[in-house]
């Protein structure tokens, strides 16, 4: 019989199976992104406390199966772990979906994901305490994709490496080379651009860099660079999250 392991590990999704039990897709520190199914999950509160919804921050305790990609979770705890609380308020939880969908989208079962699990944890505490904005979205946007090996550059041209200054021309983000150019190479550049005031691409920058509890508090992009980033996470998903659009509606006219 394999040995226990556990693990911290954030609940991106749950579906109920059978009568009782749940089948559930975590975020882990040392396991990478596990499904697993829990036995009797909606019956028992001593070994599933949390009950394994979206959101839940759990030590969890599990066995690998012989054959099958589903793990055995054995048992399900708060431990001392953060609890993000999120149910008072709906942007919240739109924030958070997207949070929890766009990881899900971004990680593959059992890969090492210690850096993935460490931001979504810190959006989610971040999240718990501040109100919604679209600053922490951008900035948990760029720190996803960076782990994911997809640091998109905002605060030099791709072509020259001119640095882009807040009062200086607008500048243009090419997705196929995930960064800007400046206006003076957008004509050696054959690839569609979308335009971006240079405060956007100043502000997305900063966002690209500082800790996601700072980033609440930080500017924003305008709907330029939040285009930008959107065209891009779609051009490597190949499709559109399905809490993106809830949270876009949250998000109108802040």
């Amino acid at each position: 019989m394999p040995a226990e392991e556990s693990t911290p590990a954030i609940v991106l999704r749950a579906r109920d199976y059978a009568d009782s039990d749940r089948i559930v897709t975590l975020l882990t520190l040392n396991a990478g992104k596990l499904s697993g199914i829990a036995k009797g999950a909606k019956a028992s509160r001593h070994r599933f406390e949390r009950k394994l919804e979206p959101f839940s921050h759990v030590m969890l305790h599990f066995k690998r199966r012989p054959h099958g990609q589903l793990v055995f979770i054995t048992k399900a705890e708060a431990s001392d772990l953060a609890q993000h609380t999120l149910d008072d308020d709906l942007g919240k939880i739109a924030l958070g979906s997207y949070m929890l969908e766009l990881s899900d989208a971004l990680t593959t079962e059992e890969s090492e994901a210690a850096a993935a699990y460490r931001i979504l944890e810190s959006g989610l505490r971040t999240l718990a305490r501040c109100s919604i904005g679209p600053a922490l979205r951008q900035a948990f946007e760029l720190r996803i994709l960076e782990w994911a090996g997809y640091g998109l550059e905002f605060a030099q041209c791709r072509v020259c490496a001119t640095i882009v200054a807040a009062d200086s021309r607008p500048v243009y983000f090419v997705v196929a080379r995930g960064g800007v150019v400046c206006a003076r190479c957008r004509n050696a550049v054959p690839e569609g651009a979308i335009r971006i005031a240079a405060e956007s691409a100043v502000a997305l920058a900063r966002l690209s860099t500082i800790a996601l509890d700072e980033a609440a508090l930080a500017r924003a992009s305008g709907r330029d660079g939040a285009l930008a980033i959107a065209r891009f996470i779609s051009s490597i998903l190949d499709r559109r999250l399905r809490s993106a659009d809830f949270l876009d509606s949250m998000l109108d006219g802040r």
